[in-house]
């Protein structure tokens, strides 16, 4: 994904009006007896393994780099599909063609889980699968080599393989549909020879949003994960995903809090970022938000973003559960909504 650019800062001001309003009964007359609505128990969620969030991430890397058109990037779409598949049935693989800025084209591979495929309500749950194939933030030599990926892309797939794996135990009564897209990494470096391109980040996204997987398919909302596998992580509240879909962060980033994951879900906001969540807003018309780890000091993605050391040392199991917790829990709080 691509770094922070100098657009325009989003700054969306939600003004909330809390009214109160106190009545007196007059004693002389009748009272009219009100039935209370039943309360009905808040629906918890069940444990996410961090452990298995983190296998998963090693497999993919275990894999080599996942640069599109590689023996490594089609070994790897073959084993997500046949592991999705174990927890979720229903499994498509989406092919097109995109073309990338340096004039290249390649097959497109994303890759979508439909859990529950007949209930209508639906929430939608995406990141990429891809590697960027050059180190371009790096030193020196290593500037055109390729990269593990391990969080750039290895994180948020190991996630929600792992919440596809608790849909297929839990079951709950609501549908999920997930969605791992391709050729995201394969944006223009901001050095490049190569005339600029608009909107070369995000192909497999813009893809799928322009072309969804099932006609007229629309969700209540989208949760889009990126790097969130990090040691020392912290997920601010992301610009596009505030001017598109602010009360989804509220209710994403309040559930953080409740779990005790206040400290890592931050009420920070950053500018806005070129992410996957801006084309599935602007072209699905669905109000998707970023979980993205993003240090507001250092105006900055995490320390090792685009760099040959995005590897396995980086990545913190407990960083895994806590997001996919997160994630879970509003999945489940959503279908218990429904219910009621």
């Amino acid at each position: 994904m691509p770094l922070y650019k100098n657009l325009s800062y989003l700054t969306v001001t939600i003004m909330l009006f809390l009214a109160a309003c106190n009545g007196k009964e007059n004693p002389k007359e009748p009272v009219e007896e009100v039935k209370e609505k039943p309360v009905h128990a808040k629906v918890i969620a069940p444990p996410v393994n961090a452990d298995s969030a983190f296998l998963f991430v090693k497999q993919q890397v275990d894999f080599g780099p996942r640069i599109p058109g590689s023996k490594a990037h089609a070994e790897c779409a073959a084993w997500l599909e046949t592991k999705l598949r174990s927890y979720i049935p229903e499994v498509i693989m989406q092919k097109g063609i995109a073309t990338t800025f340096d004039n290249r084209k390649y097959d497109v591979k994303n890759i979508i889980a439909s859990y529950n495929p007949e209930q209508k309500q639906r929430i939608l749950l995406c990141t990429h699968w891809d590697t960027r194939p050059f180190a371009d933030r790096d030193e020196g030599s290593n500037k055109n080599k390729a990269l593990d990926g391990a969080n750039d892309g290895g994180s948020g797939v190991g996630v929600l393989l792992e919440i596809a794996r608790q849909l297929s135990i839990s079951k709950p009564d609501i549908g999920v549909d997930i969605v791992l897209f391709d050729l995201e990494d394969y944006g223009q470096p901001d050095e490049s020879s190569f005339a600029e391109m608009k909107d070369s980040w995000c192909l497999g996204s813009q893809y799928w949003s322009k072309n969804p997987h099932k006609q007229d398919y629309y969700a209540r909302f989208g949760i889009l994960l990126d790097m969130v596998g990090a040691k020392g992580a912290v997920f601010p509240r992301e610009g596009y995903s505030m001017h598109f879909a602010s009360a989804l962060v509220d209710k994403v980033w309040n559930t953080a809090s409740t779990l005790g994951y206040g400290s890592f879900f931050i009420n920070s906001q950053t500018g806005p970022i070129v992410d996957d969540h801006l084309y599935v807003n602007q072209f699905a018309n669905i109000p998707t938000i970023d979980i993205i780890h993003y240090n507001t000091m250092k105006t900055d993605f995490f320390d090792h973003h685009h760099r040959t050391t995005d590897n396995m040392e980086q990545i913190d199991p407990k960083v895994l559960g806590m997001v996919g917790q997160t994630v879970l829990q509003v999945v489940f709080d959503e279908a218990g909504h429904i219910s009621n």
